[in-house]
């Protein structure tokens, strides 16, 4: 079993904390804040039933100006082209 964005994104979080980097925020394509565990539980149900397809953006800092991310894949976007049929 694959593991759940909700999980990869915290484990994301901490690496970058455990090695002295400041995270600020997660976002999913600028549509949503996602730092949060009830928005990452809700993504991950998303993603279960595939009726999501994007990038969660794990940002931070290094240093006091210098901004970076880190990107998480969500969903399956080759489901998204064109479909499958059936």
């Amino acid at each position: 079993m694959a593991m759940k964005v909700k999980d990869e994104v915290m484990k994301v979080i901490d690496a970058l904390k455990a090695s002295g980097f400041n995270p600020v925020d997660a976002v999913f394509e600028g549509a949503m804040g996602v730092k949060e565990d009830t928005t990452l539980s809700f993504v991950d149900k998303l993603n279960d039933a595939q009726m999501v397809s994007g990038v969660i953006r794990v940002i931070y800092t290094v240093g006091e100006e210098q901004v970076r991310f880190v990107e998480i894949p969500v969903g399956n976007p080759q489901d998204q082209q064109g479909g499958q049929e059936k």
